[in-house]
């Protein structure tokens, strides 16, 4: 879900950041983050669309609808 909303929304011209590894460096778990997913998922950081919890971005987790809706909301609200 996270790299096919962050390839899409770069193609949109959307983020203005481009995330790199060092973007990850803190949540504890971001040796999970497969290398395809890296660049996605640090520009969906850097942006603020993503943010974790507790201190882990849970890249093997499912998603809640709560967290769905969060970042659907903040996509929206994306200029």
């Amino acid at each position: 879900m996270l790299v096919l909303t962050g390839r899409a929304l770069g193609m949109l011209k959307k983020l203005e950041l481009e995330g790199t590894v060092s973007d990850l460096d803190r949540f504890a778990d971001k040796s999970l983050v497969a290398d395809y997913a890296v660049e996605s998922i640090a520009s969906l950081v850097r942006e603020g669309l993503i943010v974790g919890s507790g201190g882990r971005v849970d890249p093997l987790g499912k998603t809640t609808r709560a967290e769905a809706a969060v970042f659907l909301y903040r996509i929206y609200n994306l200029n």
